[in-house]
Formats: structure tokens, C-alpha cells, sequence
């Protein structure tokens, strides 16, 4: 049943412009790190960490959350018009189904956006003549531990966009969350706020050191946070169901 939810959710996006966000806003991001690499190579030693960091804060703090709560608000959309809501809850799934098969949308569409990430930054660096080798293993931490940490934003960004029929309150309340991660980050306690833990993983602006422990932190809050996201939305289908059977 979790395949079949997975593939009427992804029938629904299937035309959806939303991939091309998903593309062309990393591609974005990175042009202007590109821009702002090239502009301060006086003050910066050149080189693969610098250029990550610059191409990766703005699509880290901004770009992504909300994107992704575009993305949650967008997989929820049609079960918030008409009586489609009824619709969706007489389906012959599991409600744990039902929210996972939106939870495994929500990740492609930010496994599109790193995968974009990692195109564009290997190919700029080419472009831009960095000096020494592509730091391999360092990237797959940071891409990896990045993408854990925005599925745990895919997970929360469900849960509200299931409560808010609202399109836009949700992706405003994933900016927020993305810029309260910049703070969170800044002061040493972002593997705490949901919304920091993608920014933490990437070590977008060389915020956090990525020890082992903290690794460990980055991982563990994650997968916690996933579990109990979906949990949550579970539940509260599962809740209104009989609710709305009675």
C-alpha cells in the first residue's frame, strides 16, 4: 500500500512546475556564490571550501525551507479543495501510508534540489579554475547529513500543511523557520531547531564543526524529529477519520 500512496503522489506532481523550482533556484544560489567567490578572492584563500560556502548560504537559509514548504503546501493542495479531503480519507490505506507516501514526495523533491546542488557547484568550480582536488568525502558528509536535515523540514512542513489550508501560511511559516536557523546556528544550539538542521549538515558558512559528535547530533535530532513529525500527522488522521465517520 506505502508503494501505491508513493505513486498517486507522485502522479499528482507529475506536470508540476515545481521540479523546475527545485533546479533552477540551486542553480541560482550558486551563480551568486560564484559572483561573490570571484569578488572577494582578495580576502579568501581560493579553494573548494570557500566556493561551497558561498554557494550554499543563501539556497541553505532561504531558498530551501521555503521552496520545501511550497513543495508540502503543494502535496496537500488538492486534498484542501472541494470534498476532496472526504475523498482521501476513505481510501483503503493506512493513515502511517498515507502521510509516508507525501514524506517520500517530499524527499525526491529535495534529493532534485541536492543533487542540483552538488551539479552546479562541481561545475562552476571547474569553470572558475579552483585550485586543488574536489573534496569528495567531504562533500558526500555535507550533501548527505544536508539531506537528512531537509527531510526532517519536508516532515514538519506536512504536519502544518495538513492543518493550514492556507498555501502560502505555511511556506512563510518555512522562510521563518529558515532565517530563525540562521540565529539558532549562530548561537551553537541548531541541532535543536528542525529548521537547522539541513543548515548545520551542509556547514553552509563554516557555522558549525562537524566532529564526529556533532554528526552524531545532526543525525540522531534528525531522525527523531522525522519519526515524530510523522507520527503526529498519522494520528491526527487517523483521529479525524473516526471523527469524520461518525
Amino acid at each position: 500500500m506505502l508503494v501505491a500512496s508513493i505513486q498517486a503522489e507522485l502522479v499528482k506532481l507529475r506536470r508540476s512546475p515545481v521540479w523546475v523550482a527545485f533546479v533552477a533556484l540551486p542553480g541560482l544560489s550558486a551563480l551568486i556564490g560564484s559572483a561573490n567567490y570571484t569578488a572577494n578572492l582578495e580576502v579568501i584563500t581560493p579553494g573548494w571550501e570557500n566556493l561551497w560556502t558561498q554557494q550554499t548560504l543563501f539556497v541553505c537559509y532561504f531558498f530551501l525551507p521555503a521552496l520545501l514548504g511550497a513543495g508540502c503546501s503543494l502535496l496537500w493542495r488538492q486534498e484542501h479543495q472541494g470534498s476532496n479531503w472526504n475523498e482521501f480519507m476513505v481510501q483503503p490505506v493506512s493513515t502511517l501510508d498515507l502521510v509516508l507516501g507525501k514524506l517520500c514526495a517530499g524527499s525526491l523533491m529535495a534529493a532534485t534540489a541536492f543533487a542540483s546542488i552538488l551539479v552546479f557547484y562541481g561545475f562552476s568550480g571547474v569553470l572558475l579554475g579552483v585550485p586543488g582536488p574536489f573534496p569528495t568525502a567531504q562533500v558526500t558528509t555535507y550533501l548527505g547529513l544536508g539531506l537528512l536535515g531537509s527531510i526532517v523540514i519536508v516532515a514538519v512542513q506536512l504536519f502544518i500543511s495538513m492543518l493550514i489550508r492556507s498555501f502560502a501560511t505555511p511556506v512563510a511559516i518555512a522562510l521563518g523557520g529558515g532565517v530563525c536557523g540562521l540565529v539558532a546556528t549562530m548561537g551553537g544550539f541548531g541541532w535543536i531547531w528542525p529548521y537547522s538542521l539541513m543548515q548545520s549538515g551542509m556547514n553552509s558558512n563554516n557555522l558549525v564543526d562537524l566532529s564526529s559528535g556533532t554528526i552524531l547530533q545532526v543525525v540522531v535530532a534528525s531522525v527523531l524529529y522525522i519519526t515524530a513529525a510523522t507520527a503526529a500527522a498519522s494520528t491526527w488522521l487517523g483521529r479525524h477519520d473516526i471523527v469524520a465517520t461518525l
